[in-house]
């Protein structure tokens, strides 16, 4: 009798974690990733369907309160020249982040003393995939819960 109750908590757990793993929401396949001489790093990633234009988003190497935090941005493609231009509300604040040029990118975020262009970099790609970046937006939504 034990040993069939042990199953079935057992079964229980495993389908209650399959179905909050099924619940993670629609990412990229793929994450994109910058770097500047100033030891500036950026990764990008979709986030959810590819019509709602939102990203993932991590800088790091930035001395701003956004340094190191997984936010979840808008890309709005600028007009013509196959670029965008990625935005976010953070904490209550509009942010502009990050314009995106072909293989190059700028960081501006707003309120910051500088600029940066970075440049895309493979290396990098590898360090953040883009389940890491979902895992860790997740993770920082439940912290502020």
């Amino acid at each position: 009798m034990r040993k069939l109750l042990l199953l079935f908590v057992l079964a229980v757990g495993f389908v209650t974690y399959s179905q909050a793993e099924e619940k993670r929401p629609e990412i990229s396949r793929y994450t994109m990733a910058y770097s500047g001489g100033e030891g500036y790093r950026v990764w990008i990633t979709r986030f959810g369907p590819k019509e709602n234009q939102e990203v993932l988003l991590l800088i790091n190497g930035i001395d701003h309160k956004l340094d190191g935090r997984v936010i979840r941005a808008k890309m709005v493609p600028s007009a013509g020249d196959g670029g965008a231009k990625v935005t976010a509300t953070v904490d209550g604040q509009q942010y502009d982040l990050l314009s995106i040029e072909r293989t190059k990118a700028v960081l501006r975020v707003t309120g910051a003393p500088w600029s940066s262009e970075l440049c895309y970099d493979k290396s990098l790609v590898e360090d953040r995939p883009p389940q890491h970046l979902l895992t860790d937006y997740l993770e920082g939504m439940q912290s502020k819960k």
